[in-house]
């Protein structure tokens, strides 16, 4: 047996005297000499754009040093900003404003006038499905790949573009009571004879589901604090990793990643929602290189609920074929993914393969969409897919056992991946990817 100095042992954190006694500190710990206070206007609207800002009454109370829009940062080609002119979701932030202290940051957000233009809005996928519900966006309302899907030499590969997809009044009507309308999918995959783990099987379970939308909620909301010092950019944030957001935040901020300085010691939780830091770091950096003074911005719990990030949420459909034994012969899997407005996220394709893996069906069907709702925006959060496919295929796994008379262990462990087990799409040659290894079955029989 090798020599084992974590597993099975008690041991003791590095970081966990300073937590528990006060001495770690966080973003919103920091103090500097002469440092502003910053606090956000959040657009009342879900889809909008801002017309005209009139902020003259802001500017001329006392305290108040700068404002900062949309205008003060780099174009990112549709993709979300720290600050925004079309906001997207309510909540989402227009503009930032710096003064002494929040009391008078806060009082001269009230004295802004805001000039928006409503836009058309949706908060149910389902909804902006429909032939004549409304688009979250003004470029369309669903992902779709992009073409070719082969990336030029050394670059990334081609970004998913919005465009506009309906289903017909006769997709909804088609659906059974109850259950969800199965419309195009811009994305798809199959393997194995599916009609035949159909017609074979001695049971047939058809689910819809709602995988509900969870807030992160980290105890450590998305506070920092920044100042600019020698061209350098120094700012406290809260991240999971800093040597994946600094590149991030040098394109948030149209600046090189060698003129920025994160300092980020402890992380009052993320769950997947800070793996990259945040956008909204760069709001303090952005209000500070316009006053030559350091700025907090102190994000609280309600603010947070905007920003903070949530998991995707999914409406689906699952067909499962189970043959006696309750072995899985065939799985249809639909999922319409609430993508928020921004994105493109892919849990849905995730929960697919790891349908794929856990269940190990001998034939499997998956279909995809992933759709632009004007609701908070959607990020990781931990295990992003196969959280939502176990919530999916649980119950209807659940629910064949009992039909079929069997053991609810026996069950999942015929089911159970073993040893190189395949996952996912067929890959151009024709093969499926697989996993180095998995000891389900034997984890069972322990």
């Amino acid at each position: 047996m090798s020599d084992r100095k974590l597993i099975g042992q008690n041991y003791t954190t590095p970081d966990l005297v300073a937590k528990v006694t006060g001495r770690a500190k966080y973003a919103e710990d920091y103090r500097a000499d002469g440092m502003l206070f910053a606090k956000l206007l959040l657009s009342p609207m879900p889809h909008a754009r801002v017309r005209h800002i009139d902020a003259r009454a802001a500017l001329a109370l006392p305290g108040v040093k700068a404002i900062a829009t949309a205008d003060d940062l780099p174009d990112l080609r549709g993709a979300e900003r720290a600050l925004t002119s079309e906001p997207l979701y309510q909540g989402e932030p227009i503009l930032a404003v710096a003064a002494v202290d929040e009391a008078t940051a806060a009082e001269a957000i009230e004295r802004i006038t805001l000039d928006l233009e409503p836009l058309p809005f949706v908060v149910d996928p389902m909804e902006s499905l429909r032939p004549n519900g409304a688009n979250g966006r003004l470029e369309g309302n669903v992902w779709f790949p992009a073409a070719g899907g082969a990336p030029a030499a050394g670059g990334p590969p081609p970004r998913p573009k919005l465009q506009t997809l309906k289903w017909t009044d006769q997709d909804f009507a088609d659906a059974p009571e109850g259950a969800l309308p199965i419309g195009k999918a811009p994305e798809e995959w199959s393997y194995g004879d599916l009609d035949a783990g159909f017609r074979d099987a001695a049971l047939v379970v058809d689910e819809t589901f709602v995988v509900q939308s969870t807030g992160h909620q980290p105890m450590e909301s998305r506070s920092a604090m920044a100042y600019w010092q020698n061209g350098k950019l120094y700012l406290h944030g809260s991240t999971q990793s800093v040597v994946r957001t600094v590149d991030p935040l040098a394109s948030w901020l149209g600046i090189d990643a060698k003129d920025i300085v994160l300092i980020s010691e402890y992380c009052g939780g993320g769950f997947g929602s800070k793996g990259a830091g945040a956008i909204s770091m760069v709001i303090p950096a952005v209000l500070a290189k316009k006053t030559g003074a350091p700025v907090m911005m102190r994000i609280s719990r309600e603010e947070e609920h905007y920003i903070g990030r949530a998991r995707t949420g999914m409406t689906g459909r699952a067909r499962v074929a189970f043959r006696k034994d309750g072995r899985i012969t065939a799985l249809d899997l639909f999922i319409v993914e609430d993508n928020g407005p921004y994105g493109p996220m892919g849990d849905h394709r995730s929960a697919g393969n790891a349908a794929s893996l856990i269940w190990q069906p001998i034939g499997m069907r998956w279909r995809g969409v992933a759709v632009i709702t004007n609701t908070p925006p959607r990020s990781q959060q931990r295990s992003p897919g196969p959280m939502q496919a176990n919530a999916i295929m649980e119950p209807i796994v659940t629910k064949a056992a009992r039909k079929l008379g069997l053991d609810q262990v026996a069950i999942r462990r015929i089911n159970s991946p073993e040893g190189k087990a395949p996952y996912g799409a067929p890959r151009s040659n024709g093969q499926r990817g697989h996993v180095t290894s998995a000891f389900v079955k034997q984890a069972f029989d322990r």
